[in-house]
């Protein structure tokens, strides 16, 4: 598995954010955006949308999208849980 990460941008830093939160660690691949390789193949070929951040898990699938990458992980690791607990906790984590 390995996190495509774009450094000092927002979706990746709340992925790495939350990772650090739940004691993930998860290799990353460090991606400057500064630089536009998040336009080059190895982000393109995963996400055509060109967006970061971007998750390779190890049979090859990929998931995209900061919130998405973040509910994997806490369906995998559920402690702490980080996106509320019951009804009314996970609705105050959307507002």
């Amino acid at each position: 598995m390995k996190l495509f990460d774009g450094g000092r941008a927002p979706n990746p830093r709340r992925v790495r954010v939350f990772l650090a939160e739940k004691g993930i660690e998860v290799p990353l691949v460090p991606i400057d955006m500064g630089a536009l390789e998040h336009k080059k193949q190895a982000v393109s070929s995963r996400n055509p949308l060109q967006r970061l951040p971007v998750i390779e898990l190890d049979d090859g699938t990929i998931i995209t999208e900061s919130v998405a990458i973040c509910r994997y992980f806490e369906e995998l690791y559920p402690e702490p849980p980080l996106f509320g607990q019951g009804a009314l906790g996970k609705a105050r984590v959307e507002m």
